[in-house]
Parts: C-alpha cells; sequence; structure tokens
C-alpha cells in the first residue's frame, strides 16, 4: 500500500466525514469506450484517473497541507496499478489527451486549494460550492507559503472535471444529479487498496450501479451485446471480473441461458442486481 497516497485520500475523509462522494455523468462510459485509441484497460484506467481527479478537485485536495503532500499524474498512475514512468498511457492523461479532448477534463495550472459553501444559495437544493484557488489567495494568506514549499513541481498542473461546472447543456453534476452516478471515497479506496481488484472491477462495479441502484429491487436485465458496447470489454474479460463482484457479493447476476427467439444470440438477457460495498 501506498501510506503517502492513502493517507493523502483518507484525509478527505477526515477533514469532511463519512459522506464524501462525487457524481459522475453515466454517459462517461459511453465516451471513453467510443474512443478509437482505447480498449478496456484503457478505458478502465481513465475512468478510475477521472474519478480520483474529481474527489481531489471538489475537496480542493490535490494539496495536503497537513501532510505536506501534493498529488502528480505520476502518483495516479501508480495508484491504479501502473509504474509511474509508464508512458502507454501518457496520451490519455496529458495536456490536450483524450480526457481533455473528449470534453471531461480540462488541464490547468490554477488549482483550487480550499472551497467554502453558501448556506442559503443553493442550485436544485445544493449549496453553491466556490472554489479558492492558488492565484486568488496571494502571498499574504497564511497558506501561501506553506503551499508553495510542498509543491516542488514549477509546472504543477492538474485536471479540472469539466462536468463539475456543465454537463448535457445543463447545470454540472456538482449541482445537477440527473443522469450520474455517485461513488463514494469508501468505494474507491476498497478498489485501489485490494489485492485482488483492478481498474476493470471497479469500472463494472460503477457501470452496475449506475444502471441498476434505485429500480425495483436495485436489478436491470442488460444484454452481454450492450455491456460489450457499452465498455469496450470482451465476454470472456466480462465474465471473469464479474464473477470477482459476486463472489464478493458487491452485487449478483441471473444467469438466463438460452431462450428461443431472444434477439442476441439466442440469449435472453441476464439480470443484475447491484448490492454495494
Amino acid at each position: 500500500m501506498d501510506k503517502f497516497m492513502y493517507e493523502h485520500l483518507k484525509n478527505i475523509e477526515y477533514l469532511y466525514g463519512d459522506d464524501v462522494y462525487v457524481q459522475i455523468p453515466n454517459s462517461i462510459f459511453g465516451d471513453l469506450s467510443s474512443n478509437n485509441s482505447t480498449n478496456i484497460q484503457q478505458v478502465s484506467f481513465a475512468y478510475g484517473y477521472v474519478t480520483i481527479v474529481a474527489f481531489l478537485y471538489k475537496y480542493a485536495h490535490f494539496v495536503d497541507i497537513d501532510y505536506g503532500t501534493y498529488i502528480q499524474n505520476a502518483d495516479i498512475k501508480q495508484l491504479l496499478g501502473y509504474n509511474r514512468n509508464t508512458k502507454t498511457i501518457d496520451y490519455i492523461i496529458r495536456k490536450n489527451g483524450v480526457l481533455d479532448t473528449i470534453g471531461l477534463t480540462k488541464t490547468i495550472k490554477d488549482y483550487p486549494i480550499r472551497f467554502v459553501q453558501h448556506p442559503t444559495e443553493k442550485i436544485n437544493n445544493v449549496p453553491i460550492r466556490e472554489f479558492m484557488t492558488i492565484n486568488d489567495i496571494g502571498e499574504s494568506d497564511i497558506n501561501y507559503s506553506t503551499i508553495k514549499s510542498i509543491v516542488k513541481n514549477r509546472n504543477y498542473t492538474v485536471k479540472e472535471p469539466v462536468f463539475f461546472f456543465e454537463c448535457d447543456d445543463d447545470a454540472g453534476t456538482l449541482y445537477n444529479y440527473a443522469n450520474t452516478h455517485r461513488v463514494t471515497l469508501k468505494e474507491l479506496i476498497a478498489f485501489i487498496y485490494s489485492d485482488n481488484l483492478d481498474n476493470i472491477d471497479f469500472l463494472l462495479y460503477c457501470y452496475f450501479k449506475s444502471k441498476c441502484l434505485g429500480l425495483p429491487q436495485n436489478t436491470k436485465s442488460i444484454g452481454l451485446h450492450i455491456i460489450s458496447r457499452d465498455l469496450d470489454i470482451g465476454a470472456d474479460a466480462f465474465y471473469k471480473h464479474l464473477n470477482k463482484l459476486k463472489d464478493r457479493q458487491y452485487m449478483s447476476a441471473n444467469h438466463k441461458g438460452w431462450v428461443m427467439g431472444a434477439v442476441e444470440n439466442g440469449l435472453d438477457a441476464n439480470e443484475y442486481t447491484f448490492k454495494g460495498i
């Protein structure tokens, strides 16, 4: 376990309580899988990356003053199971890379260092969240010199989740939860710090959460061809990772089997029930 990253993430929970979450647009799965330069390994890495930076941005925690740490792309790559120096996935996360190009993120230098929530000003009954950035505070701020001493990289940039502020020509997912799914910090940490779970398992877990949670019995019938299209995953890989989620009782599946007249190779759509962590 990477103690530095673990403490950095857990401090968000310590500072803001157990109900720490981000809302991710359901359209992210199609946005990532429809890109011709990605496969299931890259799609799942990109999803995990976006989720991590969403937490770091929402809670203004790219820099942790308590631990004297700051998060760079190399740290996130390592957290998601890659070597810090791996270059094969940099095309996804670099400035003007895949995530920036398809509009999920924007690369910025003026990173948030704190936020306030207005008790009376709200959008969709959610308090407006006002971020203060490193450029906002100036040298007179008590934490300015501390932050500058922590951030050793003079060219330090972070990712802004564009969907926080605008999504589908509407208010962003900070305020509009329609067509989104919630990911809690508890869920994220459970996956990235498990020796037996990987990025694909996390992607599948969140995909089924987006599809099933809130329906009767949190259950939905989904054809394998739909899942394969949405996630760019083959049947063998899908069932391998599905079984890992079932073994942990994060979800269950009712395998319908062969049915005359079914639309997909004679197979009726399986029923999937999301249970969660």
